[in-house]
């Protein structure tokens, strides 16, 4: 819940920002100019949640505030609680938690329309982050997403034509106990996957119980390493592992026909 980036607007921590001494008779919460720069750079998706411990700092110093707890139900996540300068959670916020939506604050309350602000850029965050780490991860198994393994194999490939970059695909086909398609099953075997991998390597789900894997620079040692790693990490019997693989330039540049002889290569055992 460890990808270019649009200009955008001046970071709110460069904003002068003077509390009023009457919170409650002024406008609600950081002026127009912060807000729009506030969800430009929500709705951007490279800050994360960045973004809202930025909001949470602009609207503690538009109002005087010494700590602010902010609480949403998110539809995917549950409910998610967030505290100024990033503090642990309390008890305090543990109980917002379980009330539901809502604002903590010290010494003095946030207004209601500042509330409603808060509260609603909060989910823009959530939600934005969410779509982008789905598009590029898969959430179950946290390998990358099939498209985006396949734009990164095509990439490579294209790199291995014009430079003679070397890299290897892996195909590896998982026999678990003759369940392997199960969903938690996939989801275990995918991160046993994710946590073998160097940096540097990408790996997806490609189908069933296939998982695939993109290494550059590999040699046959550390192939066989990286084999050997994953079944130890997920635990998997001799019997219950079958791989494959093909490498350019020597097999061939193309990302389609690159697959396509890791995986005859995988039927002919």
């Amino acid at each position: 819940m460890n990808e270019p980036v649009a200009s955008s607007p001046p970071a709110p921590t460069a904003l002068t920002i003077e509390p009023d001494p009457d919170p409650a008779a002024v406008a609600p919460g950081p002026g127009p100019d912060e807000w729009i720069g506030l969800l430009h750079r929500a709705a951007d998706g490279a800050y994360g949640l960045d973004v809202i411990y930025d909001l949470l700092e602009l609207v503690a110093a538009r109002f005087a505030l010494d700590d602010l707890i902010v609480a949403v139900t998110n539809e995917t996540l549950g409910p998610q609680a967030f505290r100024l300068g990033r503090r642990p959670i309390g008890s305090d916020g543990r109980e917002l938690l379980d009330r539901g939506p809502g604002l903590i604050a010290a010494p003095r309350a946030v207004p209601p329309g500042a509330q409603r602000l808060v509260l609603g850029l909060v989910e823009v965050v959530l939600t934005t982050e969410l779509a982008r780490r789905h598009v590029i991860r898969d959430p179950s198994t946290g390998l990358l997403s099939l498209p985006v393994f396949n734009e990164t194999l095509r990439s490579a490939a294209a790199q291995s034509a014009r430079h003679g970059w070397s890299f290897t695909v892996l195909l590896l086909e998982v026999d678990a106990g003759g369940h392997p398609e199960r969903p938690a099953e996939l989801q275990r075997l995918g991160r046993s996957l994710g946590r073998v991998l160097r940096t540097g390597d990408a790996g997806t789900h490609l189908r069933r119980s296939t998982f695939t894997a993109l290494l550059p620079n590999a040699t046959r040692e550390s192939l066989d390493d990286l084999v050997g790693r994953f079944r130890e990490e997920s635990g998997l019997a001799d019997g219950a592992l079958r791989y494959a693989s093909a490498i350019t330039p020597q097999d061939s540049v193309d990302a389609a026909e690159l697959l396509r002889l890791a995986s005859s290569r995988l039927r002919d055992g």
